[in-house]
């Protein structure tokens, strides 16, 4: 558990103790890497090649969106940004809107959790810490995925952008996080394995937890506060559970 340089405390530092912990859900409470498994089955050789394409294209599909102020739901998003991908990669219209027709739509919310999240939520449950999960998600994807992979009464709160019509990492969304906690953000962690994400939620004021994928992994170089670098065993200690 190390800080990422250039200063700033951890997430137990000054402003007091945390009393609420909210993650993030797509690539965080449940794993991407089975995306390319659910690709693979329609598109033979190419899963993996697809599954990277098809999260940056709804990544920034969702930026975009909020810059230019043409809401749509993560749903929306999804499946416009699958067809996209599949164009990209050399398929013709008609098999990219078939593609997208196909179970391949509903991949997200059919990810796993991840193996170490669930025993980490509930030692934070247990501690007495408020639990929520913030995210792009609409209401009914983050129900089905959250059902599906075995997280049904582990949170309190859940918080989706369909509130603001906005998609992280603008303030607004994190502010949803404030306001259903009801304590200033100084005493609100935020778990999340994006780099972007963990930017975001850290320039709001929230203290950060970031579940770095792999060692070379850096945070996007946007004048963000530092974050902490954790594993998911380092939490309960990190947010005052251990």
């Amino acid at each position: 558990m190390t800080a990422v340089p250039a200063g700033g405390s951890s997430p137990r530092g000054a402003g007091g103790a945390v009393t609420a912990v909210w993650f993030d859900l797509f690539g965080t409470l449940v794993e991407l890497g089975p995306l390319a498994d659910a690709c693979e089955a329609v598109a033979p050789g190419r899963g993996a090649v697809l599954a990277e394409r098809w999260r940056l294209r709804q990544l920034e599909a969702t930026w975009l969106r909020t810059l230019m102020g043409t809401w749509a739901d993560f749903e929306t998003v999804t499946r416009d940004a699958l067809i996209v991908a599949v164009l990209e990669l050399g398929f013709d219209d008609a098999t990219a809107t078939a593609m997208a027709a196909t179970d391949l739509r509903t991949a997200f919310e059919r990810l796993p959790v991840h193996p170490d999240a669930l025993g980490v939520v509930r030692r934070l449950r247990s501690a007495g810490l408020r639990l929520g999960i913030l995210s792009n998600g609409s209401a009914g994807m983050i129900e089905r995925t959250v059902a599906r992979a075995g997280l049904v009464g582990q949170f309190e709160l859940v918080r989706t952008v369909d509130a603001v019509r906005r998609y992280k990492p603008d303030p607004a969304v994190y502010a949803l996080a404030v306001q259903a906690s009801r304590v200033p953000e100084s005493r609100i962690g935020f778990v999340t394995a994006n780099g972007w994400d963990a930017a975001g939620a850290a320039a709001f004021g929230l203290r950060v937890a970031w579940l770095r994928p792999d060692r070379g992994a850096r945070i996007p170089a946007v004048a963000a506060p530092p974050v902490t670098i954790a594993t998911w065993s380092d939490l309960p200690a990190l947010f005052g559970a251990s």
